[in-house]
């Protein structure tokens, strides 16, 4: 199958194109680390599927910066989407929980407006809390694992690593899954225990009113298809997972 990839070097990206190039899929790369932004998408009349992950993440940059992420998350997938309805090509692309509770925060409601634009036959993946090789070092997991935090907070999160994602991606791929899709671990765990979990003592904070208290996303459509999540955050050591 010949696949394009929208934020094909990214943290998700990599992971999934490494696999999908392992399946022997041709993998069309659009990634402005390789110095094709997707403001300039072109479809390729070769391709078959569509993966459209790339975005602006980071809920606190989107509190500063709403009109970029209009830009980036919406303009940038309305454009996309255009594209595949007029070809007939289907798109799977990269939602969130925190669409879930998208009057929170801008990036929040970027993620939402995607799934109601999105064309009728694709399939929008709503990503829990994703952590794993390659994730920003600013992003929590990463922090636990350098011992770089200031203080932790009470919010319950479900934490699904990057390997999981792929699979789940891959079983959308060859069940041809339509609509809004949850992939997360259906865990739920708060971060001040877990900071503590891995040993370190910070003081205890409040969550900002912007964030979900909790994002547990219970992934029954995908359960239901057999999918499990195989990596644990709280059992197992993070570091060998990053």
């Amino acid at each position: 199958m010949h696949i394009t990839l929208t934020g094909s070097h990214g943290f998700i990206g990599t992971h999934l194109r490494e696999h999908l190039e392992s399946q022997g899929h041709t993998i069309e790369c659009w990634d402005n680390k390789i110095g094709k932004d997707v403001k300039n998408f072109q479809l390729n009349s070769e391709t078959n599927l569509v993966i459209h992950l790339a975005a602006i993440a980071d809920v606190r940059r989107s509190l500063k910066e709403p009109q970029l992420y209009w830009e980036q998350n919406i303009d940038v997938s309305q454009h996309i989407f255009d594209l595949c309805e007029a070809k007939g090509v289907k798109v799977l692309y990269a939602s969130s929980s925190t669409a879930r509770e998208w009057w929170r925060n801008p990036y929040a409601m970027s993620k939402k407006v995607c799934e109601q634009i999105a064309p009728i036959n694709s399939c929008g993946m709503r990503f829990s809390t994703v952590w794993g090789k390659g994730a920003r070092p600013t992003m929590l997991i990463p922090r636990i694992a350098e011992n770089n935090l200031l203080y932790a907070t009470s919010h319950v999160r479900d934490f699904i690593h990057v390997s999981d994602i792929v699979s789940a991606i891959d079983l959308i791929i060859k069940r041809g899954c339509m609509g809004v899709v949850e992939i997360g671990s259906g865990k739920g765990v708060a971060v001040d225990q877990l900071v503590a979990m891995n040993g370190i003592d910070v003081p205890i904070k409040e969550g900002n009113d912007s964030e979900q208290d909790e994002n547990v996303l219970s992934s029954s459509d995908l359960r239901a298809l057999g999918w499990r999540p195989l990596v644990d955050v709280a059992e197992i050591n993070i570091k060998d997972y990053l």
